[in-house]
């Protein structure tokens, strides 16, 4: 870098505002626009690739290309001749990240989380539509500004750093490695969904200020996404209701398929759930545990709750009690066939004596009880005419029998 503290001949670098194992972040001036801008500098050795160096350079014009309210704006990319340094020129956002956020306070109100992660579904619905995946959706990428307006950052690195798995040479592992979707994890291509899994992952982690997996590792992480299910965030966090619980719960499935279908879906769910509206968890019942059903790979998962409480629950094994079953989605049962109907034909005539001898059971009985009689209907020559014979028993069954072969004889 020049003695001067400038790229590509126009970036005045000033203060650092953070750093990571990919890149390092500077304050600078613009000196032709005469604006504050972010300069991303990039870590050396990611330069030493060229297969990398023209994956980011088509990953960073897709993102310059991104124009919305909610994506922090690249302005300009390449490489400085002097330093030998690739950089990302972005929009400054003067503010606190998501990360900020959660180091100074824990964990943020329902009201005020939601409202985070609903500017980022707006963001994320954009860039999905536009053909760009972030695939490194994490709170210190989620920008709050002036207003309130929350931007989504690093578009343009994410999915070039991680086609390279640069990610998993570098310390930053740990620190992401939590909001990677399982399909990410196993080292497969990740789509939008991957975004809403990592997206649910932080909506979860705003809430409650703990992640629903605490991994040290890829392989770890792996690991617990197939047999754990975090606790349901209604039973940890007070004020989230059990169809929010279950929005979330939506977005952190292990199959992209069961996640939604785009981040704008995404964002009405949770705020349907923050109304109390919606489809409730499973297991909506207090029970302490659930058992969900065994996924494709016939791996049952365990979900775990940890006490309610007002605050943030700490995020130690020592507060994850025992489980609570969860059954399968009735949606997810086989069809039952429908029973054959019957002819109507044949039907009919059937319907009409059961008709008859219930109806003339029913005025013996009633008669029966009354005065210890029965009566029947005689049908001769064509002349309907009412007979009262008295009947008698020792006893109901003897009764109930003797009025039966009246029936019979009648209506025969």
């Amino acid at each position: 870098m020049t003695p001067t503290h400038v790229i590509a001949n126009r970036y005045e670098l000033g203060d650092r505002l953070g750093f990571g194992g990919m890149s390092t972040v500077q304050l600078a001036v613009d000196r032709r626009l005469e604006r504050e801008v972010a300069v991303k500098l990039l870590a050396e050795h990611l330069a030493e690739d060229p297969a990398f160096v023209a994956r980011f350079r088509r990953e960073a014009l897709a993102a310059a290309r991104l124009v919305h309210p909610n994506i922090v704006q690249v302005f300009d990319f390449g490489l400085d001749d002097k330093s030998g340094r690739h950089y990302i020129v972005m929009e400054y956002i003067r503010g606190q990240s998501g990360a900020e956020i959660l180091r100074d306070r824990g964990h943020v109100p329902v009201e005020e989380g939601l409202a985070i992660v609903f500017h980022a579904c707006r963001g994320l619905d954009y860039a999905h539509r536009h053909g760009v995946v972030h695939r490194d959706v994490k709170p210190g990428n989620l920008l709050r500004g002036e207003g309130q307006l929350v931007k989504l950052a690093d578009f343009g690195i994410a999915k070039a750093v991680s086609d390279e798995s640069a990610i998993t040479q570098v310390g930053s592992v740990l620190g992401t490695a939590a909001y990677l979707a399982p399909e990410q994890a196993h080292g497969e291509e990740a789509g939008p969904a991957a975004d809403l899994y990592a997206l649910g992952v932080v909506t979860y982690q705003l809430l409650s200020g703990r992640l629903p997996y605490e991994a040290t590792s890829l392989t770890e992480l792996a690991l617990m996404q197939q047999r754990e299910a975090p606790p349901l965030l209604h039973e940890i966090v007070d004020g989230v209701t059990p169809q929010l619980a279950a929005a979330v719960d939506r977005a952190l499935s292990l199959s992209p398929q069961d996640r939604y279908e785009s981040a704008e879906e995404m964002r009405a769910a949770l705020a349907d759930g923050a109304r109390g509206v919606g489809p409730l968890p499973d297991d909506a019942a207090t029970s302490v545990t659930r058992v969900v059903a065994p996924d494709a790979t016939g791996v049952t998962r365990v979900a775990r709750s940890a006490p309610r409480t007002g605050a943030a629950a700490p995020s130690t094994a020592a507060h994850r009690p025992a489980t609570r079953r969860l059954e399968p989605k009735p949606s997810r049962r086989p069809p039952v066939a429908p029973a054959a109907a019957a002819p109507v034909a044949e039907a009919r005539p059937k319907r009409r004596r059961g008709f008859a001898r219930r109806l003339f059971g029913l005025l013996i009985i009633l008669a029966a009880l009354g005065a210890g009689v029965a009566i029947a209907l005689n049908q001769t020559s064509g002349t309907q005419k009412v007979q009262i014979h008295q009947v008698v028993g020792e006893d109901v069954d003897g009764t109930v029998g003797k009025i039966n072969q009246l029936i019979d004889d009648n209506t025969r």
